[in-house]
């Protein structure tokens, strides 16, 4: 199976105040069809878990043509385009009913050991493997992204971690990055109804009773964030507003 894909009306609980989806919840529809697709190709949670490792989410770019209203019908697909021996390359597209793309994504998966945190070598694990060689985005390879310094007119908000932003691992899962991000900027210049790219790149997990800082700063049509933990540096992330 070198795909998988699920056909979802959009509800209105994953929609924002204009009845639109919501970028966090759209990323959550990426992770559901990746982990079902996963399941079906015998490497999901519960199989990798038993064996004492889990995948975890390092590099994503997704970009937003249009975010589809609440009641339509969306189609979210996935499929693998191979690995590197360290990543295993996943991309996205969700399509409406009339065939227009909607967003489309690139995504890194290292897998690692549960206990220690150390990455698997890959090759081994995935030989045989079903691959789909298209790209999704004009991205084929996601660079490490740099930590941005914030400077002067830096927006800042702060946010403390609720039990609701845990997942299955037991830390804060990755989509409510973008909830915050959103949350951050959507009435501080972000335009959601225009077109835009997002590049996030983890580096530290988020743990309970944390707090997260999200700051922030625009030039031009590009904001950088840098959102922080207890620890350090959680999230490096970069929005491009794109032209419609």
């Amino acid at each position: 199976m070198n795909s998988f894909e699920r056909q979802i009306t959009i509800p209105d609980y994953l929609c924002d105040r204009h009845d639109r989806l919501h970028p966090w919840a759209a990323l959550r529809l990426c992770q559901e069809v990746s982990e079902g697709h996963s399941k079906a190709t015998g490497i999901g949670y519960e199989t990798m878990i038993q064996r004492g490792l889990i995948w975890i989410l390092s590099r994503a770019y997704y970009i937003f043509y249009r975010r589809p209203q609440e009641g339509e019908e969306v189609v979210f697909r996935t499929w693998s385009r191979g690995c590197d021996g360290l990543f295993a390359w996943r991309d996205y597209e969700a399509m409406s009913s009339k065939g227009e793309c909607l967003l489309a994504g690139t995504s890194y998966w290292p897998l690692i050991d549960y206990a220690t945190r150390r990455p698997q070598r890959l090759r081994e694990l995935l030989a045989g493997y079903d691959y789909l060689e298209r790209t999704a985005t004009e991205k084929s390879a996601l660079e490490k992204l740099p930590i941005p310094t914030m400077g002067e007119g830096a927006l800042r908000m702060e946010r403390n971690v609720y039990y609701s932003m845990l997942d299955h691992v037991g830390h804060v899962n990755n989509a409510e990055y973008t909830r915050l991000i959103v949350d951050a900027l959507a009435d501080r210049g972000l335009d959601l109804d225009r077109p835009f790219g997002l590049e996030l790149g983890y580096q530290h997990e988020t743990l309970p009773d944390e707090t997260l800082v999200v700051e922030s700063q625009r030039h031009e049509d590009v904001f950088n964030i840098l959102i922080s933990n207890n620890r350090g540096t959680s999230v490096v992330a970069q929005i491009t507003q794109h032209n419609d």
